[in-house]
């Protein structure tokens, strides 16, 4: 390894990337990071790359490292003109499949292999998947492996690691086929090997974007292991979830999960276990609620009915989705007979692949789980064609949520074809929603800092004076250092009328207002 400086040589963009992620998602930067501020203004034509990455390292004063045998000599068109970094980091990831690895936050380069060689490498990765189990026990003799898992905003969160990096936190999610890494907050050390970039489409307003297809890559949980997995890497700030749930969230992980053995998640107890199917037997009590898990595309479906506002009953076919934090999507264009509701607002949805989601909530008048019916569950209409179609696909009307699901013992069943849903105590609770009008985030994950991201116009916040980007001081008299964002959440959702006394800091200035939570729908 040739070393001209400190660290590498194509890692300079890459390592940029990655800090966007942090300052993104409001991790503090320290003075040697504002070059990230900056905007490079840089032309090479027919030069190797070599030169141009000393010139641009030097003019940025960028500690770098990079292999001579593999860079020296090659020859660049680049243009770099004020450009957006991710757009630099495609241009150059567009060649090559890039091994990484994180240092220190920064992204390296270590090695790449040209596209003319992508062909063999296409039919190794193929192999790889060919050969692929998906998790093993570590230990073969055991019968079952239980994890715990922290919660926030509905959201199963658990501890992954791949290729021996440091523990990264990832949502379950019942909807993600691949692993999927969205951001890197306080990371310090990840090995990814070869990457090719693919096109997908996700929810969200912004257009398809570009993901980063890595394989034969090892992931292991707690007493399980997973090798030769294909991972996507998503560099994209559209779509970077921590400030929103109040921890650090590197990516989802599903699919690979799920299918090979029996999964029952225990929400109160915030732990899942996983049983080998065959030493599993079902023990069913007469209050299950047993229902068929048709898979398409690696996705599980449950068919039901709604029953609408009007009190019609329309049947639907509903994603389970343990990494939807609502408890019900529907598209209105996916049947005639589902209509939005006469009292609705407009209102932020949260955030897909793509980038912000914006629809409408309301209540239908029921769902109907097995035969328990659950009263006046709020649904949210996105308001997007695009979305339309993609929940339509496949005669799919929606989503059924986490909302809906933690009001059950849960019981995931992909080899079987079934769902195992068992009442709990918070079968009987109320939907209830964030009554105060605003949204919170934190920008810091990990610290007690919380901001006001948006404010719904003619809500309860809205008269109270409350600003966006108004930093929050107390709550109740609750000082904000003893507050989590999950507890904030709670708060705004709790009992309509209930009385909020806020004192946040504005340009300097602290200010105190009062509001009580009241309802719209």
């Amino acid at each position: 390894m040739k070393t001209i400086g400190k660290k590498i040589g194509m890692a300079w963009v890459l390592a940029i990337a990655v800090f966007a992620f942090a300052t993104r998602a409001g991790i503090a930067q320290q003075p040697n990071n504002q070059v990230l501020d900056q905007n490079v203004s840089i032309y090479a034509e027919d030069e190797p790359l070599s030169d141009v990455i000393e010139k641009i390292c030097n003019y940025l004063d960028l500690d770098y490292s990079y292999n001579s045998n593999i860079v020296a000599g090659k020859m660049v068109n680049l243009n770099i003109s004020n450009k957006p970094i991710k757009f630099v980091l495609e241009k150059l990831m567009k060649d090559f499949y890039l091994l990484f690895e994180v240092e220190d936050n920064i992204l390296v380069v270590r090695d790449y292999v040209p596209l003319d060689k992508s062909i063999d490498f296409d039919r190794n990765t193929n192999q790889f998947h060919s050969a692929n189990r998906g998790f093993l026990f570590d230990d073969p003799r055991e019968k079952s492996i239980t994890i715990k898992f922290e919660s926030a905003s509905n959201l199963i969160i658990i501890p992954v690691t791949i290729n021996e990096s440091d523990t990264l936190n990832f949502i379950l999610d019942t909807g993600v086929r691949y692993p999927i890494i969205t951001e890197l907050p306080f990371v310090n050390k990840l090995n990814l090997n070869y990457m090719m970039p693919v096109k997908i489409q996700g929810l969200g307003e912004g257009d398809e974007l570009t993901a980063y297809r890595s394989g034969n890559n090892t992931i292991r949980l707690n007493g399980l292991t997973a090798w030769n997995q294909e991972i996507q890497m998503i560099i994209d700030e559209n779509f970077q979830i921590s400030h929103m749930l109040g921890l650090p969230v590197h990516g989802l992980i599903g699919f690979n999960l799920f299918k090979d053995y029996i999964v029952k998640i225990d929400y109160p107890g915030e732990k899942i276990t996983l049983y080998r199917p065959e030493h599993y037997k079902y023990r069913d009590r007469r209050k299950d609620i047993i229902l068929p898990l048709h898979l398409d595309g690696n996705k599980p479906y449950v068919r039901t009915s709604i029953v609408t506002e009007d009190l019609r009953e329309v049947p639907v076919k509903l994603l389970v989705d343990t990494g939807a934090s609502d408890a019900i999507w529907l598209s209105e264009k996916s049947d005639d007979r589902i209509e939005l509701p006469d009292n609705r607002i407009e209102t932020f949805l949260g955030r897909g692949l793509n980038g912000d989601l914006y629809g409408v909530k309301g209540r239908i008048d029921g769902l109907w789980v097995g035969p328990l019916v659950l009263p006046k569950p709020i649904v949210a209409f996105p308001n997007s064609e695009l979305i339309d179609q993609l929940i339509s696909a496949n005669d799919r009307n929606g989503t059924i949520g986490a909302e809906i699901l933690r009001r059950f013992s849960v019981t995931i069943d992909y080899r079987n074809s079934r769902l195992t849903l068992r009442p709990t105590f918070r079968v009987k609770e109320e939907f209830n929603y964030n009554m105060s009008g605003m949204e919170v985030i934190n920008p810091m994950p990990g610290l007690p800092i919380f901001t006001i991201a948006d404010i719904r116009e003619n809500s309860p916040a809205y008269f109270a004076g409350l600003k966006k980007n108004d930093q929050i001081l107390s709550l109740n008299n609750s000082n904000h250092q003893s507050l989590e964002l999950n507890d904030i959440n709670l708060l705004f959702q709790s009992r309509e009328n209930k009385k909020i006394k806020i004192k946040v800091l504005r340009d300097g200035e602290e200010y105190k207002t009062s509001f009580e939570l009241k309802k719209v729908f």
